[in-house]
């Protein structure tokens, strides 16, 4: 993953001398600074472990998916969306409990209803299109990422630029996923990657 990721930089470096629209200065991850300066330990738990989970839920569970990999993507997403409309004043502690609370709840009372026949039809078209749909998995959660950098949803070269290591990120935890059979495989290398920029981040600080 790191291998391709300097690959990548070093292609933007050597393009961005033609094409001035490639340098993405005016852009920056405010959210990740901030963090950075006032609370690094909220930062590890949202970036190394919040993410992880939850991201691995909405976005790798549709790739070669079992019948628990839909049921948990049905869950996380409602939870992952209602979060936001929860009131700014609460500590981020009790909203990251109560999501996890609501969560387990969602997916305990959806594996009830939910027989692995209902989902029997919709995994065998999963599976059978495997490479696209980790694909546009991977550029979705690539795009989803765009909210880092700026506040409303838009597209330009330079914030093209800026995430395409996360749909090289997203493409390879889906591959992790397939190749070892297991949604905590693609959470573990999540968990690496997010980790790694975080220390980097805190020590530079």
């Amino acid at each position: 993953m790191w291998g391709l990721y300097i690959l990548f930089f070093i292609t933007v470096l050597i393009l961005s001398i033609w094409i001035p629209e490639l340098k993405a200065d005016a852009y920056e991850d405010t959210t990740l600074k901030e963090l950075l300066q006032s609370n690094p330990f909220k930062l590890f738990v949202l970036a190394c472990i919040f993410a992880p989970i939850v991201e691995e839920m909405m976005f790798r569970t549709l790739i070669k998916p079992t019948h628990t990999d839909i049921i948990l993507f049905i869950s996380a997403w409602p939870v992952f969306i209602g979060l936001r409309f929860l009131p700014s004043g609460i500590h981020w502690g009790v909203i990251l409990a109560f999501g996890a609370v609501l969560l387990f709840t969602i997916f305990y009372i959806l594996k009830h209803l939910i027989t692995e026949s209902h989902t029997q039809r919709l995994r065998r078209f999963l599976h059978k299109y495997l490479t696209i749909i980790l694909i546009i998995v991977s550029v979705i959660f690539g795009l989803v990422h765009i909210n880092n950098y700026v506040d409303t949803f838009v597209i330009d070269l330079a914030l093209l630029v800026l995430i395409v290591p996360r749909i090289i990120s997203g493409f390879l935890m889906g591959w992790i996923k397939i190749k070892n059979q297991g949604l905590i495989w693609s959470m573990g290398l999540h968990f690496m990657n997010n980790a790694f920029v975080v220390g980097l981040g805190i020590l530079a600080s």
